[in-house]
């Protein structure tokens, strides 16, 4: 195949196109559960409380005792407990509505707010902070009116990192949170929906985990990392059945154009490997050709994809910056080797016949 460039030419870029499908399809999914779970990730907390048995953020409902942060700022190797309240909802503006995340928090200490605000300030009474792309999406700004929850809020900032392909965040004073939930949030006296805490300098996240169980029992105590593989986990289980399903068909696409290529760059060459047959070439010689054949295409391809892949992920990045593609090395290699393997059997299977008849016959087939 290698001797006629053309050929050569068309198998690799044939092999490289589909699993780049492949890397784009598994690299969507990962930039979406790397956007869903950035709050916790980036959060300067060391370690999330919430309600006994709740694990996650999203699909979940938490409210801890009034006195929870109290109780767990005298805990030793605590810098600081802060707590945020938490809710999902619509959020809309003059381009439409849009998913969010809705978190209150203490906006004068600012624990438990925006990692990182683009431009303005900290939310007040009757404020919001939204993010950068989700206020592009629907058409505001700062110092524009728009709608969180059913009440009408003053944009006052933009904060970054906080919108995903299916939902974004908003952050508003805890003040303004009580409002945006009712009297009903002040009534029952009800606390926090989490408690993020800070551990002093030379104390662990393990270490302070520990202490805060024994010391306040009957909270679910989770390391950042512990916490943002639980919501990781979730999302990732609510999206099973059509992330299966995108990954199995882009699979099987690849696989097939794979399989076909290199079944058919084998079969072009058939009467040669007869050739090679009669004139007394092993049949191992001849696998070892062929499987050097693939070895090089899929090689080649693989590189070639995930150079393109990484391309493509950058240029839709800034053409839809909700859409976040992360392609990992990890990805890379597993969608190889499943290509490896497929095209190996593909480019072999022609080689049974040759491979199990004697030198003469070979002779005469080839001719």
């Amino acid at each position: 195949m290698f001797a006629e460039r053309r050929r050569a030419v068309l198998a690799v870029l044939g092999v490289a196109a589909s699993l780049m499908l492949v890397l784009l399809l598994r690299g969507i999914f990962a930039g979406a559960i790397e956007r869903v779970t950035y709050y916790i990730r980036t959060s300067p907390a060391d370690v999330f409380v919430s309600q006994q048995g709740v694990r996650t953020m999203h699909m979940s409902s938490s409210v801890v005792s009034p006195t929870a942060v109290e109780q767990l700022s005298g805990v030793p190797g605590v810098a600081w407990a802060a707590g945020i309240d938490f809710a999902s909802g619509s959020i809309s503006g003059p381009g439409g509505r849009q998913l969010s995340y809705v978190l209150g928090y203490d906006s004068i200490t600012g624990h438990g707010g925006p990692t990182r605000m683009a431009a303005g300030r900290a939310p007040g009474i009757g404020e919001v902070v939204l993010d950068e792309q989700a206020a592009d999406q629907l058409g505001v700004g700062v110092g524009d009116i728009m709608t969180v929850l059913g009440l009408p809020l003053r944009v006052v900032g933009l904060s970054t990192g906080g919108t995903s392909i299916t939902n974004t965040t908003a952050f508003v004073d805890t003040r303004q949170f009580e409002r945006l939930r009712g009297s009903a949030h002040e009534a029952h006296g009800q606390g926090p929906s989490y408690v993020l805490v800070r551990a002093d300098a030379g104390v662990s996240a393990d270490a302070l985990v520990e202490r805060i169980e024994d010391d306040v029992p009957g909270l679910t105590v989770q390391t950042r990392e512990e916490f943002a593989a639980s919501e990781a986990r979730v999302v990732t289980d609510m999206s099973a059945d059509l992330l299966r399903l995108m990954s199995t068909v882009g699979l099987l696409i690849a696989l097939a154009v794979i399989a076909l290529g290199l079944m058919s760059s084998t079969l072009n060459r058939i009467r040669d490997f007869a050739v090679l047959k009669a004139l007394g070439a092993s049949t191992a010689r001849l696998v070892a050709t062929v499987a050097s054949q693939v070895l090089w295409t899929v090689g080649l391809a693989a590189a070639s994809a995930t150079v393109l892949a990484t391309a493509l992920s950058t240029v839709l990045s800034t053409l839809a910056p909700s859409v976040q593609i992360n392609v990992t090395i990890g990805s890379s290699v597993q969608t190889a080797v499943s290509a490896l393997l497929i095209g190996l059997l593909a480019a072999l299977w022609p080689l049974r016949r040759v491979a199990s008849i004697d030198p003469a016959t070979a002779f005469r087939e080839s001719r």
